[in-house]
């Protein structure tokens, strides 16, 4: 049996992580999209100068995290989110005329190390008891804030489609720049890697609940979630390569420009060979979250508090013990 100091209460030092280094996690918010399709009204960046407002959609995660130092966290989270673009809200001409669109659902897992730093703390009576001159060591609630960066790697699977004739068409089946095909360019993998970056901040309102916000951005190995990258394929032959039925339906969404005859561009703008996405830049995406932490306490390492009365006042009778 051993005294327990003041200290151990405020979940800040070394050994409280030690004692109790498991969390729950979990967060709720939007996701959004950088990349070929929609953006700002310019060429696009694939940068946040690119990022269209309205194509926010609904975002979450669910995960876990272990204290390995008072500083230093792994975290394991599993996610979903949902990105999309569209060139009809960009009134850049070329972009505007390419009129492409795209919406993929994403769902990913994520190992990552993450860097502990505490802001401040405001301590306080725990629930409300008054510590005594005799037992300066009765426990305090703590009320603190702290901040925290995180990287590491990622897998995610997204699935490209597009909106046509009353439902949703799978894009990366009808290869819209020759994927796979006589001169076309190598089918793109539904499954990849990511590196994920970002920071949170967050509030301790209790011993186990924190609250806060959480930002995290992507970085992929594809140019490919929106199903646009390098240029135009020639779509008699992709008629003629994925056969009638659906060569047919496959050379239009390639290809779906408004042209000349609809105010758009020349219809040389999106002919064989020009460009269609841009390859240089990779497409990414990110999230904003708020998002809640759950601090695992094992009971069973304290035991119960007993108090007294003096008067209209409580105060500690003995120290709290570990087992």
């Amino acid at each position: 049996m051993c005294l327990v100091q003041a200290q151990r209460f405020d979940f800040f030092t070394e050994e409280a992580y030690l004692r109790h280094p498991d969390h729950i996690e979990f967060g709720i918010g939007a996701s959004n999209f950088l990349g070929d399709l929609g953006g700002k009204d310019k060429v696009g960046t694939n940068d946040f100068q690119d990022l269209e407002f309205t194509e926010f959609n609904l975002a979450g995660f669910v995960g876990y995290r272990h204290a390995f130092h008072k500083n230093f966290y792994g975290r394991f989270n599993f996610n979903y989110g949902r990105v999309s673009g569209n060139d009809h809200l960009t009134e850049e001409p070329y972009r505007n005329n390419r009129n492409l669109s795209f919406r993929s659902n994403i769902f990913e897992v994520d190992l990552m190390a993450e860097l502990f730093m505490r802001i401040g703390a405001k301590k306080g009576h725990q629930y409300k008891l008054q510590r005594s001159k005799e037992n300066e060591s009765a426990p305090w609630h703590i009320r603190a804030s702290y901040l925290t960066v995180f990287g590491g790697v990622g897998v995610f699977h997204f699935n490209p489609k597009v909106y046509f004739q009353d439902r949703w068409i799978m894009l990366a089946p009808l290869s819209t720049e020759g994927q796979g095909l006589p001169n076309g360019v190598d089918p793109y993998k539904l499954t990849q890697l990511n590196i994920p970056i970002g920071f949170s901040y967050m509030v301790r309102m209790h011993r186990h609940w924190s609250f806060g916000i959480e930002a995290t951005y992507r970085y992929t190995f594809t140019d490919y979630i929106d199903d646009v990258s390098t240029s135009y394929y020639n779509a008699n032959d992709l008629s003629l390569y994925l056969g009638e039925q659906k060569g047919d339906l496959a050379a239009y969404l390639s290809n779906p420009s408004l042209g000349a005859e609809n105010e758009g561009q020349p219809n040389f703008v999106t002919a064989t060979g020009q460009q269609r996405g841009d390859e240089t830049d990779n497409d990414g995406y990110f999230y904003a979250l708020f998002k809640v932490d759950y601090l695992i306490i094992n009971e069973a390492k304290f035991t119960k508090k007993k108090t007294k009365r003096k008067g209209n006042v409580r105060y500690h009778k003995r120290t709290r013990t570990t087992i």
